[in-house]
């Protein structure tokens, strides 16, 4: 609203911009033409002679241009002496109204190509054209007129005659808001875009956490109660009080953080803390997890539930024997996270379905904007996890 006003301004100054200089310097007449000197005829006697050769019509004829040219000269008198109409106090006050009035039909035409009520209607810049140029011809009609008598008016009382300068007027204001408004549709279009791009990334990402959690939430489940059933089997009641509130710390992460989109690295590694003690009890001893992430990397952010699909898939697709356990080692190298474990293949080959890298993947992309990094060699398989710096 208030560039809109701004705007108007603006142009009204510009269409009248000659009145705006008058109205500020103030009237300046011009003075009247001096008259053209007289030419004294130096021998009387020789025009005295060819007066008298005139015949009678030529002497009527040389008085009735005479008469026309005194004629002449009175009218252009009266027009030098005539006031101008804009120097009076009438014609100030008319610079003023005209000011005003092409203002107001400046910000009329800009609110209605620029307002957002029914936006997303088709057709809807069509539409406000059509509305500003229905309002053009009654507009036309009420715009003020200054009369040589120094009269205001409006167009409608001078007997409807075509004003070329008003017609100018409004048709550079019908352009300028017509192409304003274009430049404000574009404008709202690409905001609207960018919003709903936002929308789809947000329910991309709320639905690949779902699809994450319900990936952890079945399989996790039964081997923890397998492993709990194991416990209470074996008596080792306190073991099992402990396993039970570690799963408990554990599910209660992945409902809470899977709401969010970032979480820190402290908090990611609590988590891990208790997702660690369940699976070295499932496989008892079996399975080490090395964890030394430097604590200056606390406050940094990443995506919840990023380093336990990493855990599960090595866990999956490795061999895990008391003559070959698995190591899975955590570190931090400048901003990333990297977990590697050396490669000890199944005798049985479990087929990969990607799921779990890529849904991290396409997470981090979406969330942090950078890429996860997997590397393999020397029978090592690695992966980096890009780390931002804290938001808050």
């Amino acid at each position: 609203m208030a560039i809109n006003i701004l705007i108007s301004i603006v142009i009204s100054m510009v269409l009248n911009f000659a009145y705006f200089v008058f109205l500020m310097v103030g009237p300046n007449r011009e003075p009247a033409p001096k008259e053209p000197p007289r030419v004294e005829v130096e021998n009387k006697a020789e025009a005295k002679k060819v007066v008298e050769k005139l015949t009678e019509v030529e002497v009527d004829s040389l008085k009735s241009r005479l008469i026309i040219r005194e004629e002449n000269l009175v009218k252009q008198s009266a027009q030098r002496n005539q006031p101008n109409p804009l120097a009076s106090s009438t014609g100030t006050l008319f610079i003023i109204l005209d000011l005003f009035f092409y203002a107001a039909v400046s910000m009329a035409f800009l609110s209605i190509m620029t307002s957002p009520r029914h936006w997303k209607r088709r057709n809807r810049y069509g539409r406000r054209v059509a509305a500003c140029i229905i309002l053009l011809l009654p507009i036309y009609f009420l715009a003020p007129q200054l009369t040589w008598r120094g009269e205001i008016v409006t167009t409608a009382h001078v007997l409807f005659r075509l004003n070329a300068l008003t017609i100018l007027k409004l048709a550079t204001t019908f352009i300028i808001a017509i192409l304003y408004g274009k430049i404000y549709e574009l404008l709202y279009t690409k905001q609207s875009i960018e919003m709903e791009n936002e929308m789809l990334k947000n329910e991309n990402l709320t639905w690949q956490y779902n699809t994450l959690i319900n990936q952890v939430n079945p399989h996790f489940l039964f081997n923890s109660l397998n492993s709990l059933s194991m416990l209470v089997r074996e008596e080792k009641s306190e073991d099992a009080l402990t396993y039970i509130s570690r799963m408990s710390d554990t599910y209660r992460y992945i409902i809470e953080e899977g709401k969010v989109e970032r979480t820190t690295v402290a908090d990611e590694l609590r988590f891990l803390e208790a997702y660690r003690y369940l699976l070295e009890v499932r496989y008892a001893g079996k399975l080490h997890i090395n964890v030394e992430v430097d604590h200056a990397y606390d406050d940094y952010e990443l995506p919840p539930l990023s380093i336990q699909p990493l855990i599960e898939n090595a866990v999956k697709h490795n061999a895990i024997t008391s003559s070959k356990p698995l190591n899975i080692d955590i570190h931090t190298e400048g901003d990333y996270i990297v977990v590697s474990n050396p490669i000890h293949p199944k005798l049985q080959k479990e087929e990969s379905t990607g799921i779990g890298l890529g849904n991290l993947s396409s997470r981090y992309e979406l969330v942090i904007g950078r890429k996860v990094e997997v590397e393999c060699d020397n029978n090592i398989f690695r992966v980096r996890l890009p780390l931002n710096r804290p938001t808050r």
